[in-house]
C-alpha cells in the first residue's frame, strides 16, 4: 500500500510538473501575442481628406502588432501601399489597377506577399513589363473606391480595373461614416456620383478606451489556449463543458446591421443601400479607358463550414432565417444588370482550405493569410488570361500554356 502510495503520489507530482510546464509555455506564448483587434495603427498613415475621408499619406509608415502577424505598412510616394511607381506609365507598361478595402491594402502580410505584388511576379517578365498597382485603403468602401479612382486612380493608366467587394461594402456605401469616421455619402449628379456632405470634416479625436471590464472564465493561460481552440474547433465540446461552469458558454451576440445582408427576407434598408451600391457600380463602369471586373471577396464564414457553424451559433442564426449565400447572389444579379464580369474567389479559397492544418484565412483575423494573397492573385491572372484582356506577351504562363477555368460564377455550397 505504501509503495502505491508513492508511486501515486509521484505521478501526481509528474501531473503537476506537466502541467505547470504548459501553463509557462502558454503565458509566454500569450505574452507574445500582438494587440489583437485593439491594435489599430491606421491613423498614423492616414490623413484626413476633405472628398475622400482619409487617404494614406505618401511617406508614412506604421507597424500592425497582432496576435497572428507583425506587419509593417510603408506608403509610397504615390499615397499608396505599394513599391514607388511613376505618375504615368512607361511605353510597353501595361497596367491593372486594384480596388478595395484592407484586403487589398493587405496589412496583414509583407507587402511583397499581397495579391497585387504576387499577380504582378507572375505576370511581368524581361520585355513584358505589367504592373499591378495596389490601390486598396483599410476601411474604404465602394464609394470611397469610385472617388479614389474618378480623382486619382485613372491617372495611372490602367487598362484593367479590378473593383474588389466585401460584404460589409453594402450597408456602408449607405452611411456617412464608418464606425464613426467621417466618409462620403455618394447620390447620383450629372451621369456620376457626388458626394452630398463634402467637404468631409476631420475625425474626431476619440478619447482613450476605459479599461475593459475582466471576463468571466478561467485565468490559467493554458485552460484560454485550450478554449480558444475548442470554441473554434469543436464547439459542441466547448458547449459541453459551458454547461458544467469551465466557461462562458457561446451565443447571444448582438447582430450588427453590416450582418443583416445575410438576412432572408424583406429588409428596406438592406435594400436601399443595395439600391445605392448599383448606382455606383455603374457610375464605376462608364468611367474611361479601362475594363472593370468585380471581384467577389466572400466572408471567410462563406468559405469555412465551421466558421458559419461558428457565427449562427454566436448570433443565433437559423437556416431559415439566414443565407451565407446571399451577398453573392445579389452581387451576381447586379454585376448581370451591369454587364459587368464577376470573379467569384469563393470556389478556389475554398479549395485551399486544409481543415485544422490551416488555409488561405487566419485563424482568428478575418483577413487572408499569405495563401490566401496567392489564391487570390492566381485567380486574377487566370480570369485576365481567359477573357484575353492582357498583352500577348502576357497571356501565357511560364510554360506557355494559357490558364483555364477562371473561379467566376459558380455554386459554393
Amino acid at each position: 500500500m505504501k509503495r502505491l502510495m508513492a508511486d501515486l503520489a509521484v505521478a501526481a507530482l509528474a501531473l503537476v510538473l506537466v502541467l505547470a510546464a504548459l501553463e509557462a509555455v502558454a503565458r509566454r506564448a500569450q505574452a507574445a501575442r500582438g494587440g489583437g483587434r485593439e491594435d489599430n495603427p491606421l491613423p498614423l498613415y492616414t490623413e484626413a481628406d476633405p472628398l475622400l475621408g482619409w487617404r494614406k499619406k505618401p511617406g508614412a509608415r506604421a507597424t500592425y502588432r497582432r496576435r497572428e502577424y507583425t506587419v509593417e505598412v510603408a506608403i509610397n510616394a504615390q499615397g499608396l501601399r505599394d513599391r514607388e511607381r511613376r505618375e504615368t506609365v512607361e511605353a510597353g507598361s501595361f497596367r491593372i489597377l486594384a480596388l478595395g478595402d484592407s484586403f487589398v491594402e493587405g496589412y496583414a502580410v509583407p507587402l511583397e506577399a499581397t495579391l497585387t505584388q504576387v499577380a504582378e511576379s507572375q505576370l511581368s517578365r524581361p520585355g513584358c513589363p505589367v504592373e499591378v498597382l495596389n490601390g486598396g485603403t483599410s476601411g474604404y468602401s465602394t464609394d470611397q473606391e469610385y472617388l479614389f479612382y474618378r480623382e486619382t486612380g485613372q491617372q495611372f493608366g490602367p487598362r484593367v480595373v479590378a473593383l474588389f467587394f466585401y460584404y460589409n461594402d453594402v450597408l456602408f456605401n449607405d452611411r456617412d461614416n464608418y464606425f464613426g469616421r467621417p466618409k462620403p455619402l455618394l447620390e447620383p449628379a450629372g451621369g456620376e456620383m457626388a458626394a452630398r456632405n463634402t467637404p468631409i470634416p476631420a475625425p474626431t479625436p476619440r478619447p482613450p478606451a476605459p479599461p475593459r471590464p475582466a471576463e468571466p472564465g478561467p485565468r490559467s493561460a493554458l485552460v484560454e489556449w485550450i478554449r480558444e481552440r475548442l470554441m473554434r474547433g469543436a464547439p459542441r465540446a466547448y458547449d459541453a463543458l459551458a454547461r458544467l461552469g469551465v466557461w462562458p458558454p457561446l451565443g447571444g451576440d448582438p447582430i450588427g446591421e453590416e450582418m443583416r445582408v445575410y438576412k432572408r427576407g424583406p429588409t428596406p434598408r438592406i435594400d436601399g443601400a443595395w439600391a445605392r451600391t448599383g448606382s455606383i457600380l455603374a457610375a464605376l463602369q462608364v468611367r474611361h479607358g479601362a475594363r472593370i471586373v468585380i471581384v467577389h471577396v466572400p466572408n471567410r464564414f462563406e468559405v469555412r463550414d465551421r466558421d458559419w457553424e461558428l457565427t449562427q451559433r454566436a448570433y443565433g442564426m437559423d437556416d431559415e432565417g439566414w443565407d451565407r449565400t446571399l451577398v453573392r447572389q445579389r452581387l451576381v444579379g447586379l454585376a448581370g444588370r451591369l454587364g459587368v464580369p464577376l470573379l467569384d474567389l469563393t470556389p478556389a479559397l475554398r479549395a485551399a482550405e486544409r481543415g485544422i492544418l490551416g488555409g488561405p484565412y487566419y485563424a482568428y483575423d478575418p483577413h487572408w493569410n499569405a495563401l490566401g494573397h496567392q489564391v487570390v492573385a492566381a485567380e486574377l491572372v487566370r480570369f485576365l488570361r481567359e477573357e484575353g484582356w492582357l498583352p500577348a506577351c502576357a497571356a501565357r504562363g511560364e510554360r506557355g500554356d494559357l490558364l483555364r477555368q477562371p473561379a467566376r460564377v459558380a455554386d459554393v455550397e
